[in-house]
């Protein structure tokens, strides 16, 4: 597949895309939130799930929840047979564009200090890094730091 984007466009997801979503959700994320839980997000209107589809393809998402002028980014992840592409940059930015239009103007994340391709995303993103939240994760041997990261839009 050609690294474009000329052919890829954000929506928002819908029921229908449950199935999909969670594939990806399963095969991305060691803990993965369950149907019930995505489904969930859908019905809640401070919750903000995005979708960027190759035509009628899900190729990856983020979950963002919102309260006033601020949104957390809780997930992205792009499918594993689409990553290095790119497409994670793009998904966030057509979203962050979204939520500037519905008058966010800060979006918040925290991320393990471990995951150094996330880290790496969102500096590129134009995150800063704002404070470290000690033993934040669980992990087999312990618990790990989370890197706490905002950026203004």
């Amino acid at each position: 597949m050609a690294d474009t984007f000329a052919d890829v466009e954000l929506r928002r997801l819908q029921p229908e895309h449950l199935a999909d979503w969670l594939l990806i959700e399963k095969v991305t994320f060691p803990d993965p939130w369950s149907e019930s839980q995505l489904a969930g997000f859908l019905k809640k209107n401070r919750y903000q799930c995005f979708g960027l589809f190759q035509l009628n393809r899900l190729l990856g998402f983020c979950v963002f929840t919102t309260v006033l002028d601020e949104a957390e980014l809780l997930q992205i992840a792009v499918t594993p047979a689409e990553q290095g592409r790119r497409l994670a940059n793009q998904l966030f930015l057509l979203a962050a564009d979204k939520l500037g239009a519905e008058n966010i103007h800060r979006i918040l994340l925290e991320v393990r200090v471990s995951n150094t391709p996330a880290v790496q995303l969102y500096k590129r993103l134009g995150f800063s890094e704002d404070g470290v939240r000690k033993g934040y994760y669980p992990t087999t041997t312990g618990r790990e730091d989370a890197l706490l990261m905002s950026l203004s839009l």
